[in-house]
């Protein structure tokens, strides 16, 4: 069925950067531009093929109907349907990012909990690399999650379909790049969505070299450790061992926008079951040795070491969860918080403080504690 697309919000959406880039990224030639509202294109050897009129002012009543024009067109001359050439043409003015699972597992397609849960890794993976972009050179990423990361994985993309076929594209939109932008090229200064898709490239990379280094006998702390503080994190780790477990071995790339290009080869990672093993164990190792800084804790303070109030030096026990399990933290809370921290013990109520978590042996500890706060009672 060839399906025609006529919806105008959907039309405007393909703007004429992106229309540009997607044809000089497949062989057209600029021949005029007419008066300043309309460029035409010629397809360079295919002087039978008809001229593409692409419009120039998106604020004029038919910009949608003129790129419906251009969708149809193109979609005869490459022979595919008009939704796969527009949904290439929103590709022209976003990275792409395709995920697939590997090994022929099965031949239906997804359900919805299998389609719910590869989205939602695919979510985690682009979340770490995004974190790392904001704040690079940490092993593990924990608490929240900043606004600016936030707002970059809401505006990603699936396109449709991914159901059907056990494989998942996501569209990263990123500014488009002017002028000076290929002289100087990305190494400049690029955009946070495109740093967050470099990061998850270069992490794909990395990762890749180290576990096959692992798999052929290198120590797997030390190896992983190398890398992690250049993206291959812990949450990292996470997101490529689940995906790899559920997909049975999962393919992983970065397609480059047409409208920003990028001096980096677009290639394929592929990870296996056993690969995904590695990395949830190289996850596990990760959080141990590092420290949590400037975490904000709450919990309950389950033990003193001296409960008497004349004789209490400070010395207590905090249950709280740590890494979604719940873990007991060792605080030497300020001795000017030793009426609240008796209080609290006393009480049983929730407190809150922020510090920086160490792991020391099999204990957790918490260091320069601030901001201590009980509930009330």
């Amino acid at each position: 069925m060839d399906v025609q697309i006529r919806d105008a919000a959907a039309l405007c959406r393909v703007s004429p950067i992106m229309l540009r880039a997607y044809l000089e990224a497949r062989g057209w030639a600029l021949t005029e531009t007419w008066r300043n509202r309309v460029m035409v294109w010629a397809k360079t050897g295919h002087p039978e093929a008809r001229d593409l009129l692409a419009p120039l002012r998106e604020q004029s009543d038919v910009y949608a109907v003129r790129i419906a024009e251009a969708v149809a067109l193109l979609a005869e001359i490459e022979e595919r349907s008009q939704l796969d050439v527009y949904y290439d043409l929103m590709g022209a003015g976003a990275d792409t990012v395709r995920l697939r699972t590997l090994n022929g597992i099965r031949q239906e397609g997804w359900n919805l909990s299998d389609s719910a849960d590869f989205l939602a890794l695919a979510r985690d993976l682009l979340t770490a690399s995004a974190r790392y972009a904001e704040r690079p050179g940490q092993a593990v990423y924990r608490g929240r999650v900043s606004g600016a990361v936030t707002d970059y994985v809401r505006a990603v993309r699936a396109l449709p379909g991914y159901a059907a076929r056990n494989e998942l594209t996501l569209h990263s939109p990123v500014p488009a790049g002017y002028g000076v932008q290929g002289d100087l090229g990305d190494g400049v200064k690029p955009p946070f969505p495109r740093q967050t898709t470099l990061a998850l490239h270069n992490g794909l990379r990395d990762a890749d070299r180290t576990v096959l280094a692992v798999i052929g006998g290198a120590e797997i702390a030390a190896t992983f450790d190398a890398v992690a503080r250049e993206g291959v994190s812990a949450n990292f780790c996470d997101a490529i061992s689940t995906l790899a477990q559920q997909g049975h071995g999962v393919g992983i790339s970065v397609q480059w926008a047409d409208a920003r290009p990028a001096n980096t080869p677009t290639d394929e990672f592929r990870f296996s079951e056993s690969a995904a093993a590695v990395f949830g164990e190289a996850a596990k190792l990760l959080r141990l040795k590092s420290p949590f800084l400037d975490a904000h804790i709450t919990g309950e303070i389950v033990r003193l070491y001296r409960e008497r109030y004349d004789e209490f030096d400070g010395q207590a026990v905090v249950m709280c969860e740590l890494d979604r399990r719940p873990v007991t933290l060792e605080v030497q809370f300020d001795f000017a918080d030793r009426e609240k921290v008796l209080g609290a013990f006393r009480d049983g109520v929730e407190i809150s403080l922020d510090g920086d978590i160490h792991r020391i042996g099999n204990k957790y500890q918490i260091r320069n504690p601030r901001n201590f706060a009980a509930a009330s009672g």
